[in-house]
């Protein structure tokens, strides 16, 4: 319930909005989403009435044939409210509109998608945006606060009581004005991409609880505003299906019938350690009945190494086009597997400075980040990769694990040897070269453990992309790493070993 110093505030004239919305569910949380979708559509500067907020985002989430889900007014409550009939006919046209909607195919995609709050706010925003923006009432934003997410404050409100303590005209203004602008707003509901929307909801996830991280609202705004994300996306999609099913491998090791993994306190009869017979009656039933015998353990757990996975994607101006598109859907793809693995994968952007870590995790991805990041810097690749060595080293120092560098560059990255020899002795190196413009002579490629150089010829066909970037993720995935070197010179060998696949 409202509290009375709260009953001519921006909360109470949100809520007396409610008795307007024509799609009603029978969960009482769905206002209370509604109210955490308008509280991420202010931060990104759209203030629109609740009860429209409420009534398309529900249209987004609710499957059809839903119990309980019903799209039309309630009759009682309008009643109730006392609208003349010229706001009725205003009702109908907005009714028409939601049906309308409710029939597009992106909302069918969408409802099937169990899409999470954040995301669904920024979709509001893209059919809404324009529409609030255009909205000339100078009131539309006086007294705008949070919207508290507490079910009772919404469940013990009378909806008829609060829209009359407000004057009418310009949420009628309002209803008026969107029913002018129907063509506009369904034009801007079929503009949302199905394949950048399902892309995202393969690495976002589906949760929409407290515990689930939040994702950057404008980072995922500007991806569908961006036609440059949108080619990521497709390439991104022809390559996700084949490493969706990765799965992290089991650590269990199962040693011979003759030797012993452990002593555990659960196990077989057969397994059991034979002093433990020792006991006399009493105190070996108390112990059996306590769990305190103790077993021979056959199995016990692998204490894999803590590996970081650091994945370097050159974002300067040598790297648009087709480089960035085959690059970043590559990242995107190689840092799904490794997370599926189990891996602790982070992905950053560099040019001229090496750019804000992303820490990609089984139910966090930053994949709006990077699909529409825009650098504006020339290059300095020595610099970047002296910061990198530093880095590299004080994460040695501080939590020592082995690390793989993935570096997805040009065929024209010039990196001192001297700090690649460094580099290499801090971490395994993979070096992926994108279209280069001529043969790849760089004269630290041998110093590499391992690298990939992905020609014209390769990029200029769907299905050569496609198979390139899949063979280099399933190659790079798994790589056969080995202990950084000591000696900063290279092997014999190395030539052989960094040869390109």
């Amino acid at each position: 319930m409202i509290p009375v110093e709260k009953r001519r505030s921006w909360l109470a004239r949100q809520v007396g909005t409610l008795a307007l919305s024509h799609v009603r569910v029978q969960n009482p949380m769905a206002v209370v989403r509604a109210a955490a979708w308008a509280n991420r559509m202010g931060r990104l500067g759209v203030y629109l009435p609740l009860f429209l907020v409420h009534d398309l985002g529900l249209l987004m989430t609710a499957p059809k044939g839903t119990a309980g889900v019903s799209l039309g007014p309630n009759e009682a409550l309008l009643n109730a409210l006392g609208l003349p009939d010229e706001a009725r006919a205003l009702l109908r046209q907005y009714q028409a509109l939601l049906q309308t909607i409710s029939n597009s195919e992106i909302v069918e995609k969408a409802t099937s998608w169990r899409l999470r709050d954040d995301l669904v706010a920024v979709l509001l925003t893209k059919i809404l945006g324009d529409l609030y923006h255009r909205w000339t009432d100078p009131t539309k934003s006086i007294g705008v606060e949070d919207l508290p997410l507490d079910p009772q404050t919404y469940q013990e409100s009378d909806l008829a009581a609060h829209f009359k303590d407000f004057d009418p005209a310009p949420i009628l203004g309002f209803l008026k004005f969107i029913g002018s602008q129907q063509l506009h707003v369904y034009t801007s509901l079929e503009q949302i991409d199905l394949d950048t929307l399902r892309l995202l909801g393969v690495f976002s996830g589906s949760s929409s609880g407290a515990g689930s991280p939040a994702l950057d609202l404008v980072d995922l705004f500007a991806v569908f505003q961006s036609a440059e994300a949108n080619d990521v996306v497709n390439f991104s999609l022809e390559l996700l299906p084949s490493v969706l099913e990765t799965k992290r491998a089991s650590g269990v090791q199962t040693f011979a019938v003759d030797g012993y993994a452990s002593i555990e306190k659960k196990g077989n009869l057969d397994a059991l350690i034979l002093s433990e017979f020792a006991y006399d009656d009493d105190l070996f039933e108390r112990k059996v009945i306590d769990d305190e015998l103790y077993y021979y353990g056959h199995e016990k757990q692998r204490e894999e190494e803590r590996r970081l996975q650091y994945i370097l994607v050159d974002s300067s101006p040598s790297m648009r086009g087709v480089r960035q598109v085959f690059g970043r859907g590559l990242a995107l793809t190689l840092a799904k597997k490794l997370v599926l693995q189990g891996d602790e994968v982070w992905l950053r952007f560099f040019d001229s400075r090496l750019y804000d870590t992303q820490k990609a995790t089984q139910g966090d991805f930053s994949a709006p980040y990077l699909l529409c990041f825009k650098s504006e810097r020339g290059r300095n690749y020595a610099k970047v990769f002296r910061q990198l060595h530093l880095e590299l080293q004080r994460l040695k120092r501080e939590d020592r694990r082995q690390m793989v560098v993935y570096i997805i560059t040009h065929g024209q990255c010039h990196i001192p040897i001297e700090v690649v020899q460094q580099l290499r002795r801090e971490a395994y190196l993979y070096g992926i070269f994108i279209l280069p413009s001529s043969d790849v002579s760089l004269e630290y490629l041998d110093l590499l453990h391992r690298h990939q150089i992905v020609d014209a010829a390769t990029l200029a066909s769907r299905k050569g992309r496609r198979d390139r970037a899949l063979e280099i993720v399933n190659d790079a995935g798994a790589p056969a790493t080995k202990p950084p070197e000591k000696s900063a010179a290279p092997k014999p060998a190395l030539k052989e070993e960094g040869a390109a696949k």
